[in-house]
């Protein structure tokens, strides 16, 4: 499967200072079928150097449905930010959405998020800016230090 290169921040390591014990990096969009994620494909590129939200999972789609399914469950944040990297329409967020996204870092225990390159790359720059506030620029994406906002 084809995938965009892991940005130089995170194969460089520069996420290693920001990133304490029982934390995660959340690659941008954070999706967690693990078929699909860019958190599965920079963590094996860089010897599983850090953890991240989703993993390699195959079980129950939920409580009350046994079809199987890969992945965690998704959240509203990543289906949200996969919608903006799939179609590059950046949505008018509210105040909800901004707190769920912080209630979805913290479901992920989230140091940092990153976006590295993306097709409608600043489209979901935007988005998470929206959401989180101003991310800065890294080697070879975006970055968003998290560990504040989410406690």
């Amino acid at each position: 499967m084809p995938v965009a290169p892991v940005p130089a921040f995170v194969a460089a390591g520069g996420w290693r200072p920001l990133v304490p014990p029982g934390r995660t990096v959340v690659a941008v969009p954070p999706v967690t079928g693990a078929g699909r994620s860019p958190a599965m494909f920079w963590s094996a590129r860089t010897g599983l150097g850090f953890p991240a939200p989703g993993g390699y999972f195959i079980g129950p789609s939920g409580p009350d449905d046994p079809a199987a399914r890969w992945g965690a469950p998704d959240r509203p944040t990543s289906v949200l930010l996969r919608q903006v990297a799939e179609t590059g329409a950046v949505p008018v967020l509210t105040d909800v959405d901004r707190r769920q996204a912080v209630e979805d870092l913290r479901h992920w225990r989230a140091a940092v998020v990153v976006l590295g390159q993306l097709e409608h790359g600043d489209p979901v720059r935007r988005t998470v800016d929206d959401l989180l506030g101003p991310g800065r620029p890294v080697d070879g994406g975006w970055l968003w230090d998290v560990r504040d906002r989410v406690g």
